[in-house]
């Protein structure tokens, strides 16, 4: 198994420049990483920079972290993003309607995300934020992916509440559709973690240490 073909190399940090875009690509390319994930400010001079022959797929962020842009927001970015290079996008989902019940919005959001990334050629993974839902939400936005065929369920921004739990990523697996892959993110610092949430179920990582992961390979 080649663990970097897993991970998305992320820096989404506010003080992201150039020079650490320019790293991230660099870093991408030795190690083998699957993507990068970065500002969409930055998608342009990622695409112009890196060429159409890169090895790694560039991938951004829309109503991210908090999710509560009008979908409108959203879906204005996720088409910027797509006519500015983007391979991949990572929505965050409005979470204030899953914990009000309001569930016919979440998946009228979800509906036209789903239709607007498959217009565009992108790939769309769903951020729910999972640490901060319950056992029945997470289970109910299973259902609601599952009915629309989603690409990705992401865990998490990575900005809030605790560390990815390999519970978690073991309670989507049960309950999505085999072809619904999944995102873990979200406090993956070490070789150790990030094989313990391969091994629940994971399809893809989302990590900020993608170097200091791979280097520990070494001595294991």
């Amino acid at each position: 198994m080649q663990l970097a073909q897993y991970i998305d190399h992320s820096y989404l940090r506010p003080d992201c420049t150039e020079s650490v875009i320019d790293q991230l690509m660099a870093e991408a390319t030795q190690y083998g990483f699957k993507a990068i994930c970065i500002p969409p400010m930055y998608l342009q001079y990622a695409s112009e920079k890196s060429g159409s022959d890169r090895s790694f797929l560039l991938c951004t962020v829309a109503g991210f972290p908090i999710g509560y842009d009008h979908v409108e927001a959203k879906l204005a970015s996720l088409r910027k993003s797509a006519d500015l290079g983007a391979d991949e996008v990572d929505v965050v989902i409005n979470l204030s309607t899953i914990k009000t019940g309001h569930w016919a919005d979440t998946k009228t959001e979800l509906t036209a995300l789903h239709s607007a990334a498959k217009e565009q050629d992108i790939t769309l993974k769903c951020i729910i934020e999972a640490q901060l839902l319950t056992e029945d939400e997470i289970m109910r936005m299973c259902e609601i992916s599952n009915e629309l065929r989603l690409s990705y369920v992401k865990t998490s921004t990575g900005f809030f509440g605790d560390p990815v739990r390999e519970d978690t990523v073991r309670l989507l697996r049960r309950h999505l559709e085999p072809d619904i892959r999944i995102k873990a993110s979200g406090g993956i610092n070490h070789y150790n973690d990030a094989m313990k949430m391969i091994r629940a179920g994971a399809d893809r990582l989302g990590c900020s240490k993608s170097v200091k992961i791979v280097k520990e390979t070494m001595h294991e």
